[in-house]
């Protein structure tokens, strides 16, 4: 799969007015990245069990140092995804559209996860190392846009624990390959 063209933009603004205030002031900021990115790739999962966990690898030497999702050590294997999750230890190459294994990163641009407001439980994503960011869901959902350009891939992970059936998140990736 080829990529021609991809922009990374976020906006973060709102307006003011009040009494005495003779115009309105924007407050907040823009983040715009149009680094190179030659992978990319995203999925979606929903949980089928109350205790579930699943481990995104960025870049591990299990897998030719592609991309994988396993099972965590104990975590039970009830999860809908549309990419397949390997048993713990046990790495599936994360395919793209076209069915072909996603490249090897070794720079990750921006990952961005988003929690639907019908979730019911807490959905927590732990990263190694600390540099590439955690966040918890609440039931509420919410989305998180981290853009680390972090260039250390070499056994760089996610960690995402559910703990209520039909949970859903979704995951998108932009990276940049050898």
């Amino acid at each position: 799969m080829a990529l021609s063209t991809s922009q990374l933009k976020q906006v973060v603004s709102a307006r003011v007015t009040g009494v005495g205030a003779t115009s309105t002031h924007v407050i907040g900021g823009t983040n715009t990245i149009t680094d190179d990115v030659d992978i990319a790739f995203g999925f979606t999962m929903k949980c089928g069990h109350a205790d579930n966990s699943v481990i995104l690898n960025y870049r591990d030497g299990y897998s030719s140092d592609k991309p994988t999702l396993e099972h965590s050590s104990g975590a039970n294997t009830a999860i809908n995804c549309d990419q397949k999750i390997g048993a713990f230890e046990s790495q599936e190459i994360i395919e793209d559209p076209t069915f072909t294994d996603i490249a090897a990163i070794t720079t990750i641009v921006a990952i961005y996860f988003e929690a639907p407001a019908s979730n019911n439980g807490t959905i927590s994503i732990a990263g190694t190392p600390n540099d590439i960011g955690d966040v918890d869901f609440s039931a509420a959902g919410g989305s998180f846009l981290l853009t680390p350009r972090f260039t250390n891939t070499t056994s760089t992970k996610h960690v995402i624990d559910f703990n209520a059936i039909g949970d859903i998140l979704k995951v998108v990736v932009l990276g940049k390959g050898a």
